[in-house]
């Protein structure tokens, strides 16, 4: 039987999901993420995957794998050592960044470190002038020299030079120069992974790509060898950050391509869920074990967006690492099931960004953690079944994790352990609630008028509270929840975003240009397309556009064919419908700019179709395991709880919180007041406040 599987690497389990070809059946499963060496994880979790289910990897098509490699690089630093190549005069590009500060009122303001410090900027003589051509031209001998140099002290470099996105003739032929003199050496063109104007951005990008390729390569390659040892002839894919997928040889070339590779599935499972219930606006939650992510999919669609800070601080635009990359618009914070809870010198409870990760992992796994997690907060306060984690695969000691909340959090603030398991639950549903709003106003879009697609091993227990903090109506938890990121994996396109600046008034002889742009790389996304194995290729234009005199552009929708005078009155009118969308007016008497020029080129996979789910009873009562305490500040503290086994739970199904549903991969809370109910494909949907049930 022919079958396809997706695996995504988190910070504390490795996810995958298994689907059959012919029948669409779904099998998942989860296995500890090895934090010394992923790809031996990776491989042991894959071997044990396919023994559980009883395939075989001849019988495996299509792999197609998402990582957080390329992020936890950067955030950690433990990345190559790099060198940075640049324009003479323009060494400090990277440092001084942008004027504008992320907090206006803050004199203590810090920026973040440049990937590259100072001391490794390395200036060439050459310039290049995005109109007049060579002004100064590149001495080959003056490159020769640096690139001994460099090949002695690093492992990696990057090379920006100035106006490279509209001529790179000098970046390519410096590229050239120094693979002849070190061939051994990492290198990275700017103009090779961003075509976009605005120095800082483009060379920070180029910087992120040299940082975290001699890593991701070595990654890459070891997974494929060890599949190519094991006779596997199937297909390869790896999850890029735009939602689309590339080979992995394609991603070794460009990693920075991934650097949100691991985060971004579970929004497209998300979207594709959303819209086959009849919910086409939807916001994911997923909340893993290191981290929490929230993306808002609008019309069926999750936002992209070209704006992108890695590590970016307490959520503020120009805090992080900018990275000019199309990936899909979501915010990532520290606030996961492993994410470690202590108390502040202030006396208040502390949780995250520390994670206590896969190992140790919490206090509770029993494996040497003696820092509180949410996880562990979460088993104290009854949500967890200590002899059902995993699927009763992993034992779990709930006293140890309530010794360790009252030696590292009660004692020291003077509460119980209720008090302060509670406590830890509160700060980090806080945190979650918060920037679910900030990512919301920031977009104009209100969380009322969404549902909550919530999965991840944690999403499901957090979820239903969060929602009532939003005053959204509706949450959906998915079969598999615990490991629905890998799952969207299954439903990604292999997809390609192209893009080049030309800054210039829309007129006739602008429009011949901008043709020829959209001839060029429409080209080049065929051939990507094709080159990673995909079949028919669909093709969309868009462009960022602004009025003359302003800073910032928005993305138009463009028309395709070849472009002339003929075009610019409709083109204009778009750019001004869409600007009245987005800042509620417009002004069609102003001068209009295009700046960039962008394509996607993508072949669309085929598509998981849900399944109408067959057993269960439709009486909850039937699917109930037994009654605990679980703690609930609105009843009043512990109250008895039933649980069920989600397994059971047929299709109208119904039931009425307080209440616990268990299933292998993780575990939903229904809160007093809320009612769940499971639809015909055996999604859990918490009704936030409403209704009574079949208990």
């Amino acid at each position: 039987m022919p079958t396809r599987i997706g695996f995504d690497v988190g910070g504390t389990f490795t996810d995958y999901v298994l689907v059959d070809d012919e029948t669409g059946a779904l099998d998942v499963f989860k296995y500890p993420t090895d934090p010394e060496d992923p790809a031996d994880g990776v491989l042991e979790g894959l071997d044990r995957f396919l023994d559980r289910t009883g395939a075989d990897l001849s019988s495996v098509r299509q792999l197609i794998h998402a990582t957080t490699l390329a992020t936890n690089t950067v955030l950690e630093r433990d990345g190559a050592d790099t060198a940075l190549v640049t324009t003479e005069g323009f060494r400090d590009v990277a440092i001084l960044g942008r004027q504008k500060r992320y907090d206006l009122y803050d004199l203590f303001i810090e920026k973040p470190d440049p990937i590259v410090d100072r001391e490794h900027v390395y200036e060439v003589d050459e310039r290049i002038h995005p109109r007049e051509g060579v002004v100064s031209a590149l001495d080959d001998a003056e490159v020769r020299d640096l690139a001994r140099r460099l090949d002695a002290e690093y492992e990696s470099v990057a090379i920006s030079f100035l106006h490279s996105y509209e001529d790179d003739r000098h970046e390519v032929r410096a590229e050239e120069v120094i693979a002849e003199e070190a061939p051994d050496l990492h290198t990275t063109r700017a103009s090779n992974v961003s075509k976009q104007y605005r120095e800082y951005e483009r060379t920070n990008t180029a910087a992120v790509d040299a940082y975290v390729k001699p890593r991701v390569e070595h990654y890459l390659g070891k997974i494929e060898t060890d599949l190519d040892d094991r006779g596997y002839d199937g297909s390869f894919f790896m999850m890029k950050s735009s939602g689309g997928v590339a080979s992995p040889g394609m991603i070794t070339e460009s990693p920075v391509q991934i650097i949100e590779s691991g985060p971004v599935a579970g929004a497209l499972n998300a979207a594709s869920l959303g819209s086959a219930v009849g919910f086409d606006d939807v916001f994911s939650f997923d909340m893993g074990g290191t981290t929490a992510k929230i993306c808002f999919v609008v019309d069926g669609q999750p936002k992209r967006t070209d704006v992108f800070e890695v590590a970016e601080a307490e959520m503020k635009e120009g805090s992080g690492l900018p990275v000019n990359l199309t990936v899909i618009d979501m915010i990532e914070i520290s606030a996961g099931g492993g994410s470690i809870a202590d108390a502040d010198e202030t006396g208040r409870i502390e949780v995250g960004p520390r994670s206590a990760g896969a190992d140790p992992g919490p206090i509770c796994y029993d494996r040497g953690g003696t820092a509180p997690t949410v996880t562990d907060a979460d088993l104290a306060l009854g949500y967890l079944n200590p002899d059902y984690f995993l699927g009763g695969r992993m034992e779990i000691d709930a006293e140890a994790a309530r010794a360790g909340i009252e030696r590292e959090v009660g004692g020291p603030l003077d509460m119980d352990v209720d008090t302060a398991a509670w406590g830890i639950k509160q700060v980090v549903d806080n945190a979650m609630t918060r920037a679910s709003r900030i990512h919301a106003s920031e977009r104009g879009l209100d969380p009322r008028k969404f549902g909550m697609i919530a999965y991840g091993g944690a999403g499901p227990v957090h979820g239903a509270f969060i929602a009532r903090e939003l005053n959204v109506p509706r949450v959906f938890v998915p079969p598999g929840a615990g490991v629905a990121s890998a799952g969207g994996l299954l439903v990604a396109d292999v997809e390609f975003h192209l893009d080049q600046t030309l800054i210039t008034e829309l007129d006739a002889d602008a429009m011949a240009e901008v043709s020829r742009i959209y001839d060029e790389l429409e080209e080049e996304g065929r051939r990507l397309v094709e080159a990673a194995g995909g079949d028919a290729v669909e093709i969309e234009r868009e462009a960022d556009m602004k009025y003359a005199g302003q800073a910032h552009e928005i993305p138009v929708a463009m028309p395709g064919g070849d472009l002339g005078g003929d075009d610019v009155e409709t083109i204009e009118a778009r750019f001004h419908d869409t600007y009245e969308e987005t800042y509620g007016y417009s002004d069609p008497d102003e001068a209009v700019e295009g700046i960039t020029w962008k394509v996607t080129a993508r072949s669309p996979t085929e598509s998981l179709s849900l399944e109408e789910i067959e057993g269960g009873s439709a009486r909850a009562s039937d699917a109930r395991k037994g009654t605990r305490e679980a703690y609930f500040e609105s009843a009043g503290g512990f109250v008895e709880t039933p649980y069920y086994d989600r397994d059971s739970l047929g299709a109208g199904a119904s039931l009425q919180g307080p209440a616990v549903i268990e299933e292998v991969n993780s575990t939903t809370v229904v809160p007093p007041g809320d009612a769940l109910s499971v639809d015909e494909y055996g999604n859990l949907v918490i009704d936030v406040g409403g209704g009574d049930g079949d208990a």
